[in-house]
């Protein structure tokens, strides 16, 4: 048996790694599956049920997670990747609507399975001077793998599709290695038998944080190249705009956290909500110059931050007996927006045109900061830890 006294650094790192796996197969997985599902005949609908059906299978699993990470925590990481490697690598050799959603709420299983273990040990382990800055080296590599997938696989797939699909599941496979070493057997935070309640209330702006994020990132990204493109940009401009998105995802990741361990974690959530809102309210406006793609960049930036953010500020709010259940709704949380933010930006979009994304988004961001504000603002604000850093 592989001894888990390693140093937490040590930990980071692997589990950062394997994140880095899994996130590949995500990236890969996500467009290649709607291009071969354009390409078997399937419509818009189909290929948007779909997606929905991932996300659904992450919210099932989720809640019955944190009893079955008690005794066996590594078990259940291993058993997710490898789950996520097999739908992703299998999926072109289905056929069937059937097939293809029971495919993609399997992966969601698996997804659940690797994630809420995998960041219920980061929430843990990480010192509370660096609990941000901990979660930005792991969603860094989430992000990068996304992106790594997302560009092998599109570059592979019109070569060798099938061959596009097994890269995906062969990389998040290799990483179960790292997974294996670098996660306990069991869950060393045991919850009591009965559990006390979860406290939503201190948590609120956590959760709040991870359904709006999934909101925006489901929504906004399914709709922003539509929407450029409609504006009038070529391909070739909408993809370079588009990137400018991602940049800002990956390489804001941990610039934002350290700054979060500094100024305090809730400061920088709201001043990403914030962010988040002047970008959603600009964009529609800003014509073809550099301030576009400054915007979008920072629109990223700042929506890309608020997931490991959010899991940082519940993880100071949270007692430690609670950690895993808050790390799975969490994440079911996430799931929910995801599933809610294209169904009602869509329908949005087909009544009042494209700009009424923008509109949508930001009600979604002023709804989570007014929901705190009017429930959760005085207990969280008694909480804010600018100080631990220098009282550690």
């Amino acid at each position: 048996m592989v001894p888990f006294a390693f140093h937490p650094r040590r930990r980071l790192a692997l589990i950062s790694v394997a994140s880095l796996g899994w996130a590949f197969s995500f990236g890969l997985g996500a467009p290649l599956a709607a291009l071969w599902l354009k390409q078997a005949g399937a419509s818009g609908w189909t290929i948007g049920l779909n997606t929905s059906f991932y996300y659904l299978g992450v919210a099932i699993v989720a809640p019955f997670l944190p009893r079955l990470m008690v005794r066996h925590n590594r078990a259940c990481i291993i058993a997710g990747m490898l789950i996520d490697a097999l739908t992703t690598a299998s999926f072109p050799w289905v056929s069937g609507e059937v097939a293809w959603h029971g495919l993609r709420v399997l992966g969601g299983v698996g997804t659940a399975l690797s994630l809420i273990p995998m960041e219920t040990l980061i929430n843990h382990d990480a010192p509370p001077d660096r609990r941000a800055r901990d979660f930005g080296v792991y969603a860094f590599c989430v992000a990068l793998g996304i992106g790594l997938g997302s560009l092998v696989g599109l570059l592979v797939y019109p070569i060798a599709p099938l061959l596009a699909f097994a890269v995906g599941g062969l990389v998040t496979f290799t990483a179960i290695l790292p997974a294996w070493l670098g996660a306990p057997a069991t869950c060393r935070y045991e919850e009591s038998a009965g559990g006390d309640a979860l406290p939503w209330r201190a948590g609120l702006m956590g959760f709040g944080t991870a359904w709006v994020q999934g909101f925006l990132e489901g929504g906004t990204i399914t709709f922003l190249s539509i929407y450029l493109l409609g504006r009038g940009f070529s391909e070739g401009a909408t993809s370079g705009l588009m990137g400018g998105l991602f940049a800002g995802v990956v390489l804001a990741q941990l610039p934002l956290s350290c700054l979060a361990d500094r100024l305090g974690r809730l400061r920088v959530v709201l001043a990403c909500h914030a962010l988040v809102l002047l970008g959603l309210a600009c964009v529609p406006w800003a014509p073809w110059t550099w301030w576009l793609v400054v915007l979008l960049f920072v629109l990223g930036a700042s929506n890309g931050a608020m997931y490991p953010l959010g899991l940082a500020l519940l993880g100071e709010r949270i007692p430690a007996a609670a950690m895993a259940r808050a790390n799975a709704w969490y994440l079911a949380c996430n799931c929910a927006g995801s599933l809610s933010g294209p169904i009602l930006i869509g329908l949005a979009v087909d009544a009042f045109g494209m700009n009424a994304m923008f509109v949508v988004c930001g009600a979604a961001v002023l709804l989570v900061v007014g929901t705190w504000l009017l429930l959760g603002k005085g207990k969280e604000s008694a909480r804010e830890t600018v100080p631990e850093r220098l009282a550690a």
